[in-house]
């Protein structure tokens, strides 16, 4: 699997099709697993016809976790198999109950573990973010019940 990774404004948004998110909520990372799998993975998924990236990854953070407010920080770009992804830092502010949709459980730990699904490209995305200087960011507050994103200023 080929991936290449790029700044995010190396990309036309409109051509971003998936977000991916490593998410954290009190100090620990969220991890999901699919009705459909038995592996683990970071939550993420399509985006829909005319949803600007942001909205998409506060509706998947949703439908996957259950996550009702959240902070959300885009901090790059991939390339996998063709396709776009936008990869996000959420932090989860508010957690209510997992949706009954594709989701089976979720799991709270420190550091990923062995084994996620879709090979390495979740380490790597994982490693990106550690990576980052998160000061030069920008962070969109995000909340599910109204829809509204804003952005959220550094002191």
């Amino acid at each position: 699997m080929v991936r290449s990774w790029y700044e995010l404004n190396e990309i036309d948004s409109s051509k971003i099709r998936f977000v991916v998110m490593i998410t954290e909520y009190h100090n620990q990372i969220l991890l999901i697993r699919n009705k459909k799998r038995q592996l683990w993975e970071l939550p993420g998924g399509k985006r829909e016809e005319g949803e600007d990236l942001i909205h998409a990854a506060g509706r998947e953070l949703y439908e996957e976790t259950g996550t009702v407010q959240s902070e959300l920080t885009p901090f790059g770009v991939y390339l996998m198999n063709g396709s776009y992804g936008m990869n996000f830092y959420a932090k989860i502010n508010v957690l209510g109950p997992l949706p009954d949709y594709e989701i089976e459980e979720i799991k709270f730990v420190t550091e990923l573990p062995e084994n996620l699904y879709y090979g390495s490209i979740f380490y790597e995305i994982y490693e990106r973010w550690k990576g980052q200087d998160h000061q030069k960011l920008a962070t969109y507050t995000y909340n599910y019940n109204d829809n509204q994103a804003c952005m959220k200023f550094k002191q």
